[in-house]
């Protein structure tokens, strides 16, 4: 192999490793929705984000995706798609000059190849899996603050304060506790004042679609339609959201019970027979052992067996 040309490889292979751990680390922080940032590639973003097809019903998958993450760039999914696709074609273009570097005989070709495969499947999937988790992990934050939020507008309601400015207030007190959900509250806030209050939590449940956003937005429509307290339905449905939550946990706990059968008698059960059976089997080997030695209970009497034969022959 060519030492100036392995060194080429060498040197272009560190610097992606490098590349690719500061992207993954930079995209890893969210964005600030009211902020502005430049592209991640500048004008290349876009050109990059188009080197490999994609349907348009899976980037339309990808952007609610990163919503539902709380990457709310207007240009996430070109960034998201520049970057995962840079790091899968670099991959391949380091596995095709490694191959070239390499002799055509060398073993080390074919272990190339497959890590070259391996790693360019890794790079392509293992980012949506990354942002599958993150926007998992996004919805069940809010859901669970949801009840705390409610109750918080319905006491600020209660003392006399229309509802958008009890958004607004609601949204700064658990920005500290609940930050996911502060950022919906600030959306919502701020599409009530472009729009109307309906709007914006139907915009609101369309980012996180998850049965208790969908319910409270059709409370709210129903309640402004038929003008009825508003407040009431809040702390009513606050109780609720509580008590759907209380079930699932239980229903969750009754399942881990259930998957904790087969641990623990696959773990658990072969200690205990060994402690039980153990002394005993070991009681059974000595009785055994001294039995059969020379003058034991288990060995048997040859003398008398002897004495017919001696009679016979004389």
């Amino acid at each position: 192999m060519n030492p100036d040309l392995a060194a080429i490889v060498a040197f272009a292979a560190i610097a992606f490793v490098i590349f690719g751990l500061g992207v993954l680390l930079v995209g890893r922080q969210r964005n600030d929705p009211h902020g502005a940032s430049p592209l991640f590639f500048g004008r290349m973003t876009h050109a990059f984000a188009g080197m490999l097809p994609l349907h348009f019903e899976k980037v339309e998958n990808l952007k609610s995706d990163l919503l539902r993450a709380g990457y709310y760039r207007r240009h996430a999914a070109a960034e998201y798609l520049a970057i995962r696709n840079v790091l899968v074609v670099g991959t391949i273009l380091l596995t095709g000059m490694a191959i070239v570097a390499l002799e055509p005989e060398s073993p080390l070709a074919f272990p190339t190849i497959i890590t070259g495969i391996v790693a360019t499947v890794i790079l392509f999937s293992v980012p949506r899996l990354i942002l599958q988790s993150q926007a998992a992990n996004r919805l069940r934050q809010i859901q669970y603050a949801l009840p705390d939020a409610l109750d918080m507008l319905t006491m600020t309601m209660t003392g006399g304060v229309p509802l958008s400015q009890a958004l607004g207030y609601v949204q700064r007190e658990i920005k500290p506790t609940y930050p996911d959900l502060a950022c919906e509250l600030a959306i919502i806030d701020r599409h009530a004042q472009a729009g109307s209050l309906d709007q914006a939590l139907q915009q609101f449940s369309k980012r996180i679609d998850i049965p208790d956003v969908q319910s409270l937005t059709a409370l709210v429509s129903q309640t402004e339609r038929l003008g009825s307290n508003v407040t009431q339905a809040f702390q009513d449905y606050s109780d609720s959201v509580r008590r759907g939550q209380r079930q699932r946990l239980e229903e969750r706990g009754n399942r881990a019970s259930v998957a904790m059968i087969l641990p623990i008698v696959l773990c658990l059960a072969p200690p205990i027979y060994i402690m039980l059976l153990g002394p005993a089997l070991l009681e059974l080997r000595d009785f055994a052992v001294e039995g059969t030695a020379r003058d034991g209970v288990l060995r048997p009497d040859v003398s008398g067996l002897d004495t017919p034969s001696q009679d016979v022959a004389q």
